[in-house]
């Protein structure tokens, strides 16, 4: 049997300098991101763990900061400022902000968001923002699914612009086009209101989010063609920890667009695994909880001795008074 002190690397893996993104030391992590990497970055399994199946995926964004929302296109979301002032509420309270990249929340003017064609964003995705978008139509104006979806979720969809300039390209691939009329956030929404006015395309939205929205479903950006479609999802495997049986995922890279040129592009990559605790694993972690309990019980019996020598103290020193 292995010893305790060669088991516990298996829990604590080490890590690594080189995946270390150190705007979250500078500026911090928004308070609604509750996120960490959950395996190592030298592309290792997580410790403990079988990784049964892994499949990753880059892809091609714009990266922009609040204080270029009034700037044109296509260094600023001039086209757009109006829509994405009121979907994000900012100014009234109204949404939380959920971070940038590893959750970081730059501050003011300087938080970021992502923009992409919506026709780039992988078909999982864009199936659950629809659902996101019909609970909250279905919770109605006062309904707890509209409160909780317009605290949290933070996809916006809108209608690209026309524009002057001819083949300017949302992501990379697909050019602007459209009238100045907003999309609904889901693709129901879009049919539902295609009704009464026409229908938009998908080659004519793009979909704005803070990079720290996407965390929350990130196995859907990878399912597609991974062979590990049915875990990935199914959000429901998806833990922010590995633990038996579930799935776990992680930005793994993500560029930084080279604003001084007057450029937004950039990519990010997604990497997601569906996991089982090894036998190894599970000793270690039965051994570990096993520790914590003895340590926990040693504390609660430390404090009860304590209270007592207290409380004895007291009613000596209330003798001798009395004396």
């Amino acid at each position: 049997m292995l010893s305790p002190l060669l088991l516990l690397p298996l829990l604590f893996p080490p890590t690594h300098a080189g995946g270390i993104n150190w705007d979250v030391y500078e500026y911090g992590v928004a308070p609604s991101f509750h996120w960490s990497r959950p395996f190592p970055d030298d592309g290792t399994e997580p410790g403990g763990f079988h990784v049964h199946c892994r499949a990753s995926q880059t892809f091609r964004a714009k990266l922009f900061k609040l204080k270029d929302l009034p700037e044109p296109w296509p260094t600023g979301l001039a086209p757009w400022q109006g829509e994405i002032d009121g979907w994000l509420g900012l100014s009234s309270g109204r949404r939380e902000y959920m971070g940038s990249w590893d959750g970081v929340d730059h501050k003011g003017e300087d938080r970021e968001i992502v923009v992409m064609d919506w026709a780039e964003v992988p078909e999982g995705v864009r199936g659950w923002i629809a659902e996101q978008r019909q609970e909250e139509q279905q919770g109605g104006d006062e309904g707890n699914g509209r409160k909780e979806n317009e605290k949290r979720w933070w996809f916006g969809v809108f209608e690209k612009k026309p524009r002057k300039e001819e083949g300017e390209k949302v992501g990379g691939t697909v050019g602007a086009a459209g009238s100045s009329a907003s999309a609904s956030v889901s693709e129901q929404g879009v049919e539902a209101e295609a009704q009464e006015k026409r229908e938009i395309k998908d080659g004519d939205r793009i979909v704005v989010f803070p990079a720290g929205a996407a965390y929350e479903i990130l196995p859907l950006w990878v399912a597609k063609g991974s062979g590990c479609e049915r875990d990935f999802n199914n959000l429901a495997k998806y833990k922010p920890q590995a633990i038996d049986h579930a799935v776990v995922a992680w930005v793994v890279d993500h560029t930084k667009p080279h604003r001084d040129l007057g450029k937004r592009d950039m990519t990010f990559t997604v990497e997601a695994m569906s996991v089982t605790e090894s036998e190894e694993g599970r000793h270690a972690r039965l051994m570990w909880e096993k520790l914590h309990r003895t340590i926990k019980r040693n504390e609660r019996r430390q404090q009860r001795e304590e209270r007592l020598k207290a409380r004895r103290e007291m009613e000596e020193g209330r003798v001798r008074d009395e004396l």
